[in-house]
């Protein structure tokens, strides 16, 4: 927790081995004595990360597709209950600010070694989502998929890159609003619905924003 807390603000290179032993008060040879190295410890920290963050609602709803596939209304149910998971993951605060930086700084400097945790952690929930979001347009094919998932986490990142500003700016809410969150939610999954021309669910139609 110590090494992830420095890290996220500081970077690999930013943190020595000394700030990480005094942050938890730790002896200094205990980092290469546990992990080989601080780079190590690195990799330790983003799986940590990313095993903390994981999203499953879109394998799970992949394994019993047979109940919604074939239903429009209930294929828009699903795009908002996969936008929802994300959302808890990522902004309701169950898990320290930190790992947003973490994951920020994972997008920004990837390295092969990551790649292989994120291919390991973060592809398969990718690759389901892509699957369901072809389940609910027959006939889509995979490049379109694949774009209609980085549109969707797309919008999902702008606001984990952006809470640092939104700290700051007045009058901007904070991602630890949970009346913002629920905007995000409904924004997003409505923007996601309509371009995959499903028919909007009733409770996204009749909420409005909070003020």
């Amino acid at each position: 927790m110590a090494a992830g807390e420095l890290f996220a603000e500081h970077g690999v290179e930013g943190t020595s081995v000394r700030a990480i032993a005094a942050k938890c008060n730790a002896n200094i040879a205990a980092v290469n004595y546990h992990f080989g190295s601080k780079e190590n410890l690195y990799l330790v920290v983003i799986r940590y990360v990313l095993e903390q963050t994981q999203c499953y609602r879109a394998a799970e709803l992949m394994a019993r597709k047979q109940e919604w596939e074939h239903d429009p209304h209930k294929c828009a149910e699903a795009i908002y209950r996969v936008v929802e998971e994300h959302i808890q993951q990522f902004f309701t605060g169950i898990h320290p600010r930190w790992h947003g930086r973490i994951f920020m700084r994972v997008l920004l400097q990837p390295t092969p070694a990551i790649w292989e945790i994120m291919e390991e952690l973060t592809m398969p929930n990718l690759e389901s989502l892509r699957t369901l979001i072809q389940c609910c347009r027959p006939g889509m094919n995979d490049a379109e998929a694949e774009l209609w998932v980085d549109s969707l986490m797309g919008q999902l990142i702008h606001y984990i890159f952006a809470e640092d500003f939104l700290l700051i700016v007045p009058g901007r809410r904070k991602l630890s609003d949970n009346a913002y969150q629920k905007d995000i939610l409904r924004h997003v999954t409505r923007i996601m619905i309509r371009g995959l021309e499903l028919p909007m669910p009733t409770f996204l139609e009749e909420e409005v924003p909070h003020a």
